[in-house]
């Protein structure tokens, strides 16, 4: 396919004199040929400066769950625009979306509201802390809670739990932080003890390689966990609305102590939130905990919250079928298209998340990712770009409320000639530089 990518190239070039990197978010800066320069989106489709459009199963990092430009979301905030943009006090939008998260959300019985997933990942820390008088946290490698230092570490391309996720972090941060292996019960019960106030993990460990939990085993640390005193915390900002109205916690029967939601709660819009029991964010409730922030619950963003959250909530028994079935068909069309080329190429799918690796092996834990070649992904993303479609070049998969067989049967075509040529750049080694070039994949998820 005929696509030139001259004004994002120009409008990068323009970027790198002023802004730092040339991109606004890290992960941006891998993707080839170039960072690609959006001017619209619309349903699951989006177009670049240049006029190409492109079906989209990046969505936004995951916002976009009802799919580009929703009109539901988008008719309530012009509603709320015409109101005023905000008021550095309460309004009526609060207790409304804070009555629906606790309506849709099994573990919320109160709820507080930050504005990004790395702010409310660390709300709930510090509410943990309080309600329990103690101080360290159990997180598990490979999964993501946010790029502040303390929880930053042991999410890279290597085997040190310990490792931080950039230059510039400070050690002591993440001083009270263990890090433990994940489906691996034996090794939480070693490190649980009467000083642990929380344990913090992705239900579904997506921004890893969408990996899911072993039969029991979130049950295993709702009861080690319990016993011990501490506080279970899902980090939900990704599998939040996504996986089920109620989240993962939803589908696979397990409900939390705290929960921090983001992403598709918002519609595409920056708002989250931390919820849970009543007796343990009433640390919150009476002060002691003082939960601050200039935007948090801003009134655009709540509605468009209000807005996103009542859609899933009125369209449930439609919505969540249709996004398992488009999430299996973008799986199963990588699958079918990869084994025609002889691609090594395995897919983790659940829902409407799925994350795709150029490996040999099946990739089932933290170890098996770092056997992929994130590279050669990285090719197969530029690859598909060229042939109009836009995909996370680390490999998270999304799709959408708005993805119908016309997408699919878009991507099929685009995933057997992308295919093609990748087998053919790997069977004659000759493939450019970027098929073993992690940058921009190591440490960086995708938020």
């Amino acid at each position: 396919m005929n696509r030139t990518f001259i004004g994002s190239a120009r409008e990068h070039e323009r970027s790198l004199a002023s802004l730092a990197g040339g991109v606004a978010t890290a992960i941006r800066a891998a993707q080839r040929p170039v960072p690609v320069s959006f001017v619209g989106g619309s349903g699951p489709r989006l177009t670049d400066i240049d006029g190409n459009e492109y079906v989209d199963f990046a969505l936004a990092y995951g916002p976009m769950l009802l799919g580009h430009s929703p009109a539901a979301v988008i008719e309530a905030v012009h509603r709320q625009l015409d109101r005023g943009l905000g008021y550095g006090a309460s309004h009526p939008i609060e207790p409304a979306l804070a009555e629906a998260v606790c309506r849709t959300v099994p573990s919320a019985e109160l709820c507080a509201f930050s504005n990004t997933g790395s702010e409310a990942v660390h709300a709930a820390i510090r509410i943990a802390r309080a309600a329990t008088g103690r101080r360290r946290v159990i997180k598990f490698q490979g999964h993501y809670h946010g790029w502040l230092d303390p929880l930053h570490i042991g999410v890279g391309a290597s085997l040190d739990p310990r490792e931080p996720g950039t230059a510039g972090q400070d050690p002591q941060a993440s001083a009270s932080i263990d890090v433990c292996a994940w489906n691996d019960v034996d090794a939480l019960r070693q490190l649980l003890d009467s000083e642990v106030a929380a344990v913090i993990m992705e239900p579904v460990a997506v921004n890893r390689g969408c990996l899911s939990p072993a039969p029991g085993y979130l049950e295993a640390v709702q009861e080690l966990t319990s016993a011990a005193g501490a506080l279970l915390i899902f980090d939900e900002v990704i599998t939040g609305f996504r996986l089920a109205l109620g989240g993962a916690q939803q589908r696979l029967g397990v409900t939390p102590d705290m929960t921090i939601l983001g992403k598709a709660m918002g519609g595409g819009f920056p708002i989250s939130a931390v919820c849970g029991r009543a007796d343990v964010m009433s640390e919150v409730a009476s002060g002691r905990v003082s939960h601050m922030g200039t935007f948090n619950a801003n009134p655009i963003c709540g509605a468009a919250a209000l807005a996103a959250i009542e859609t899933y909530e009125r369209n449930a028994e439609e919505i969540y079928p249709g996004l398992d079935e488009a999430g299996f068909a973008l799986a199963s069309a990588y699958r079918e298209a990869a084994a025609a080329a002889g691609v090594p190429l395995q897919v983790n799918q659940l829902g409407a998340a799925g994350y795709a690796y150029v490996a040999t092996q099946p990739v089932s834990s933290y170890e098996d990712t770092l056997t992929a070649d994130p590279g050669a992904y990285v090719r197969l993303s530029e690859l598909l770009l060229e042939e109009g479609i836009h995909v996370i070049p680390r490999g998270i998969l999304y799709t959408s409320t708005t993805h119908t067989d016309r997408e699919v049967k878009e991507l099929e075509g685009a995933l057997d000639r992308a295919m093609g040529r990748l087998a053919s750049e790997l069977a004659s080694q000759e493939a450019p530089s970027a098929l073993h070039d992690d940058e921009g994949q190591s440490g960086q998820p995708a938020s």
